[in-house]
Parts: structure tokens; sequence; C-alpha cells
């Protein structure tokens, strides 16, 4: 069987990329298909909406406002297990050196829905901060970024400090600040159309990929595997393969999880209305 699944070209989702490279769903009868998404969790999305994909490993934060907002998915399973790190970074020419300067600023977003937008909105209602919409600057994703806020198209920028760490030194970005997701940040969706036909194969397909994360994660050579496919210093894979924690097999997704995922969204007005958490889950 023939399956697509989308999600970012990070080393978040190595794994499924060893596993295919492995022959892991081969040896299942399972032709897997990775689609890379550099446009992030909002083009992911819109990608299971539209049938583009059969599974995506989004974050979690939008994969629940989209399917709230109807989105026929459905979360599997958490992914990654530890928070994202976010870094807040604004052009090396910036005069700002702290989130206080910066206030009131125009923030570069891959797109409406993405993580950069959600995470900006939970970013400015934890510092009390008021934003409009001629704040928000959709440029696409990473590399769009790296034109505007040079260009001065925009102003702020959060994405994953891992992944930009080699544009802050190489002094395209500068970083003034680091916050967490306060929930596991990348889970696995599928379409309902996939669940409805092939829900236990969507599982072992699952299943598969996270005991290949734990694999990853107890080699002694990951960072170099890491650092060579990313474009990473080895310390700084090292940095982050300290921090990320993988989904372990068979560990259910914790519906009081997604409810304060849900509260939050709805605090930050990005889903409206009242929402069942277990009508998310698979």
């Amino acid at each position: 069987m023939h399956l697509r699944i989308g999600g970012v070209p990070e080393h978040f989702n190595l794994p499924w990329r060893l596993a295919i490279e492995e022959g892991a769903f081969t040896q299942l009868g399972i032709e897997l298909e990775w689609i890379d998404v550099p446009g992030g969790t909002g083009a992911i999305m819109s990608g299971l909406a539209d049938g583009a994909f059969d599974l995506a490993t989004p974050l979690t934060e939008g994969a629940i406002t989209s399917i709230a907002a109807g989105n026929p998915s459905r979360l599997v399973r958490v992914w990654v297990e530890s928070p994202l790190l976010w870094g807040v970074h604004v052009a090396a020419s910036s005069t700002a050196q702290a989130l206080a300067d910066v206030e009131g600023q125009r923030f570069a977003i891959s797109r409406f829905g993405s993580g950069s937008e959600l995470m900006s909105r939970v970013m400015a209602d934890d510092l009390g901060w008021v934003v409009t919409d001629d704040q928000w600057v959709p440029v696409g994703g990473l590399d769009g970024a790296l034109a505007a806020l040079p260009d001065g198209d925009a102003d702020i920028f959060l994405w994953n400090k891992s992944m930009t760490q080699p544009h802050v030194d190489d002094g395209t970005f500068r970083r003034i600040e680091v916050i967490g997701t306060p929930w596991p940040s990348f889970s696995v969706v599928a379409t309902d159309s996939i669940l409805d036909a092939e829900a236990a194969l969507v599982d072992v397909v699952a299943e598969t990929a996270a005991h290949r994360a734990a694999a990853l994660h107890a080699d002694s050579s990951a960072a170099l595997l890491v650092a060579d496919r990313y474009g990473l210093k080895v310390a700084d894979a090292e940095e982050w393969l300290g921090h990320v924690r993988w989904g372990a097999p068979g560990d259910p997704i914790d519906p009081a999880m997604l409810t304060d995922v849900i509260g939050r969204m709805r605090s930050v007005g990005r889903i409206t209305g009242p929402v069942d958490a277990t009508t998310l889950l698979a």
C-alpha cells in the first residue's frame, strides 16, 4: 500500500527518513513516501485537508487548531514529547537587545495557522502585548524570513532554535530570546479518510517510526549523522539530542494535554467555541 507523509525538513523527522531508507516500511508491505514541507505546520495542515498527504507530523498546537476549525484529520500519537525551543530572532542589524525592545513591531510568520504565528501569539499573550492585524507578515517559511528581516519587511521571527543556528552563526539573524512550548511539540496526524479505511495500518506505521526514533536516540553516532544531514555543528547537534525526546512506542495521547492546548489557543483567539478533546483523537 502506498501512503504519503508530510513534515518539515528538520532533524525531528530524521527517524522517518531513516526508516524509509532502511526498508522498515517495505517489510510491512507499505510504500511510504516522505514529502518535505518547508512551509511549516500551516502548509502541512492544508496538505492534509486537500488530500496531498495521508499522514503528517505537524506541531501539536497547529494541528489542534486546524482540526478544531474543521480539518478532516485526527491526532494519532505524540511524535516529539519534548517542548520545541523557539528562538526569537531579529535581523543582525536590529538595535533590539531584548523582548521589550520589539513590542509593537511586525512578526514574520510562515503563514496563518503555523507554529510561527501561534507561538508568537502565545509569547505576546504571556507578555501582555496587544498585537494588531497589520503586525503579521506571512513570508512562507524560513527562507522567506531570511530575506524579510534583513530587508526590513518584518522585524521579529520565531523559529526552531536549532534550525536557525547556522543563520545566527553567519550573521543573518540575531537571537534575543528562547521560549519553549508548554506541551509536546510534534504529533502524528492522519486524515479521517485513511483512518476510516486503515486505522490499524496507520498505527503500525507510527509505531515503526517511534521504534526507529528510539534507536536513533540511543545511537552514539547520532550527533554526527544529524550534523551532516542538517548542516549543523556537531556540538549543536549534541545539544539538540540532549534536549529532544521522541514519543515512546505505544504511548497514547493524554486528552488532558489536548484540553490544555485548546484552552491556550482559545485564549489567544485562534480557537472559538467548545471543542471536545476526545473528538480530535484517532
